[in-house]
């Protein structure tokens, strides 16, 4: 079982209903496992359990079944601060992503998938936030080991279905209209200004303090310390949509948890899908697009293929524009270098925020009060995931090239 209690409301009952709804053959259940899906110190926003089932048909022959159950950290009968991201995410699995697959399949000759098969329980409301999902792994895919990072043929195949999600997304807007406010805002507002400097406070200042055994010359410590001070102020304006340039549905959290492999063999993918859209913003393709090729890609390749890794992402973009006949224009890779330039506030965000999560090791201090808290303990553990080696031997090398590259200025 998994190390936080089962909900009272997850029973084997429960899931014969859903499976009496979805499969005619459907006779009994004869084994049913809650599990952990995820390792202790990986789930930051919600528990993920795997629910593994064994059931018996109407000839009388056993299937094995599982699914993916999300649910809130809290206990169910708490009021929790993270609804407005379950209905984000319902909404996204039932609205948004639906139209975005809808315009490939109705427009051209291909059909990709971006989400899990995405189920609801008949019967009467449940009262907790959920997410029930296909388990991704019966149908071969899995996650890449993100300690490790991505080999290249890896990140091309996440890059372009990114480009096709990303070209779905602006086409979106020409054939049905803007998105929601809160998509289009988000937390990078005026309204949010309190919290963005309590979160960019707690991580600035240990973040400081251990940047001084990075190496790196007095004028860049200088100026990266400079950079930090204003960072509520730039995440405002990195928020802002300019109507005169692309616009895309960010995923929003685009990290190598966030996405599964389907391979075809040990160096070519056959597929891949997305998961975890609790955070979806409509802006700058950039939000996505740094925040994996900060993270994702294997430390050897991260920065010296970056250029390429950029190039393949605008080529495969404009090649899907095209397809979906998006009729405003799509930026040459001059002006999509100019555009990452502009918004490259995220390549750091991600650097300094979300590299040291990726790279620490299943740890029981990854929770979400030690990322956004600043009491004893999370000022602890984020100094503990800044010194680490494996960050350490990264960040002393990306942050002088994003300055180099004018990326922090």
């Amino acid at each position: 079982m998994t190390d936080q209690p089962t909900p009272k409301w997850v029973t084997k009952e429960r899931f014969s209903s859903l499976l009496e709804q979805s499969n005619p053959n459907f006779k009994a259940i004869v084994q049913f496992v809650p599990t952990s899906a995820i390792s202790k110190g990986e789930n930051y926003l919600t528990i993920v359990l795997r629910i593994q089932i064994e059931m018996q048909l109407k000839d009388d022959s056993l299937e094995d079944i599982s699914y993916i159950l999300k649910i809130p950290l809290v206990p169910e009968d708490q009021e929790n601060d993270f609804h407005d991201m379950f209905d984000a995410e319902q909404d996204m699995y039932d609205h948004l992503i639906p139209e975005l697959e809808d315009l490939y399949a109705k427009n051209t000759s291909i059909s990709p998938k971006f989400k899990p098969v995405h189920l609801r329980f008949p019967g009467d409301p449940i009262k907790s936030d959920y997410i029930l999902l296909e388990d991704l792994r019966q149908r071969g895919y899995r996650n890449a080991d993100r300690t490790q990072g991505l080999e290249q043929f890896e990140v091309e195949a996440v890059l372009k279905k990114l480009a096709q999600w990303h070209a779905a997304s602006a086409k979106r807007v020409v054939a049905l209209g803007e998105y929601e406010k809160d998509i289009r805002e988000s937390y990078f507002t005026t309204e949010h200004q309190k919290l963005l400097d309590e979160f960019n406070i707690n991580f600035c200042m240990p973040f400081l303090e251990c940047m001084q055994q990075y190496n790196l010359e007095p004028g860049q410590l200088v100026l990266i310390s400079d950079y930090t001070s204003q960072l509520t102020d730039l995440n405002i304006e990195f928020g802002k949509n300019d109507p005169l340039e692309l616009s895309v549905l960010n995923h929003g959290d685009f990290w190598c948890n966030n996405f599964m492999f389907k391979y075809k063999n040990a160096s070519e993918v056959e597929d891949v899908c997305f998961v975890d859209f609790q955070l979806p913003k409509y802006g700058t393709p950039a939000q996505d697009l740094l925040c994996m090729l900060m993270t994702s890609p294997k430390f050897s390749i991260k920065l010296e293929k970056f250029d390429y890794f950029i190039e393949y992402y605008h080529q495969q973009l404009v090649e899907h524009l095209a397809m979906l006949d998006y009729n405003r224009n799509a930026p040459t890779l001059a002006q999509f270098h100019a555009h990452l330039h502009r918004y490259s506030l995220w390549a750091f965000i991600c650097a300094q925020r979300m590299l040291p999560i990726v790279l620490l090791p299943p740890d029981v201090g990854s929770h979400i009060g030690n990322i956004m808290g600043n009491s004893e303990e999370a000022i602890a553990f984020k100094r503990k995931m800044f010194l680490l080696p494996a960050y350490v031997d990264q960040i002393k090398v990306i942050l002088p090239w994003l300055i180099n590259r004018g990326y922090i200025r």
